[in-house]
């Protein structure tokens, strides 16, 4: 009985130890999925970062985009209409002025 004290007592440490051998193990295996799992969430969150700023940005150019072009086309009206005032204004002229220049035909 006691030889078999002696190897329960000797064994159960050796069985600790390999135990223990082993969670360490298992512990760090866990920390380096722990570890590869949160720098993938850092990396989502940064991608997420950057996407969410690139829609901000895009709404902030297309809106400044938008409005020049809306000045651009009122002032594309505004110049048009100008050459159209311009383009009567000389047609009246031209008509005024055939009016009073004698023909080429009449002057002998």
């Amino acid at each position: 009985m006691l030889l078999a004290g002696c190897r329960a007592g000797c064994g159960e440490p050796r069985v600790l130890t390999e135990a223990r051998a082993r969670w360490d193990a298992e512990r760090r295996a866990l920390e380096e999925r722990l570890d590869a799992l949160e720098e993938r969430l850092l990396v989502d969150q940064a991608r997420v970062r950057y996407w969410g700023e690139m829609k901000e940005r895009h709404a902030s150019v297309s809106a400044v985009a938008c409005s020049n072009l809306a000045q651009h086309a009122e002032s594309l009206a505004v110049h048009e209409e100008q050459q159209r005032a311009k383009m009567g204004q000389l047609t009246r002229r031209s008509r005024v002025a055939a009016r009073f220049v004698p023909a080429a035909d009449t002057v002998h």
